[in-house]
């Protein structure tokens, strides 16, 4: 039985619907998943002898919040896997972002200089149509999207996957095993509704509140990043040729 770990980092009410979200959209059956903590002292140890991972997103910042045990022990594991190890990663939003600044890459402020709420629709790169047997135009993909940061460099080795209208860099590849994925593939509507809505309702005035509202509508389309995300977990390796 292969053993999968969520690498939790996140302290928002609503977490464990949102960790079953997760192993709902990435896991099989068959699979044993845990969740483990990287504010932890013993992280280390705890991240040990797993098939794959998956880092959640969170409300700390990878570049503000450097110094603290969270951040410090995520990226160290992260060189560690980078330097010595071998198995997946998949980082979503925050997750994304901490693949970037570990490898050395660069996370900074959205372009906009606004938190984005809602939904994007990714355009997928010409090195994404390699990935996928068929064309990825025939199926728009669209994803929420909680973020205050983004990735506004990407690592070397890095292969661009996906863009939006919001960010340069939605998705990522780094030495074929670290996918970087700044949207919420595991979050549905209902979800960014009541929950992140909820919780970053203070962040905006009453028109880009409306603005929220109407993309909360939209239909939302992850099929096709969860199925990179799902195959890099079973493959453990992502081939670009």
């Amino acid at each position: 039985m292969k053993k999968y770990a969520v690498i939790w980092c996140s302290d928002v009410p609503g977490d464990d619907e949102l960790q079953e979200k997760m192993v709902s959209a990435f896991g099989r059956e068959g699979e044993r998943w845990e969740v483990i903590l990287p504010a932890e002292d013993d992280f280390s140890d705890q991240a040990v002898d797993y098939s794959g991972y998956v880092i959640s997103g969170s409300p700390r910042s990878v570049v503000d919040d450097a110094d603290t045990p969270l951040v410090r022990n995520l990226l160290a594991f992260l060189r560690e896997q980078a330097e010595s190890g071998s198995a997946p990663v998949v980082g979503l939003c925050f997750g994304s972002q901490a693949i970037a600044a570990a490898l050395g890459g660069r996370v900074g402020k959205n372009p906009s200089e606004r938190f984005k709420l809602g939904v994007d629709q990714l355009q997928w790169s010409t090195q994404a149509q390699i990935l996928f047997d068929a064309p990825v135009s025939d199926d728009p993909t669209v994803l929420v999207q909680s973020h205050g940061e983004c990735v506004t460099s990407l690592p070397p080795r890095a292969v661009p996957l996906a863009s939006s209208a919001t960010i340069p860099h939605e998705v990522f590849l780094v030495d074929g095993r670290f996918l970087g994925i700044q949207g919420h593939p595991e979050v549905d509507r209902q979800f960014l509704q009541q929950k992140f809505m909820s919780y970053h309702r203070a962040l905006f005035d009453d028109e880009q509140w409306a603005r929220v509202q109407e993309e909360s509508l939209q239909p939302l389309n992850a099929d096709r990043v969860v199925e990179l995300g799902r195959r890099l977990l079973e493959s453990g390796y992502l081939p670009m040729s």
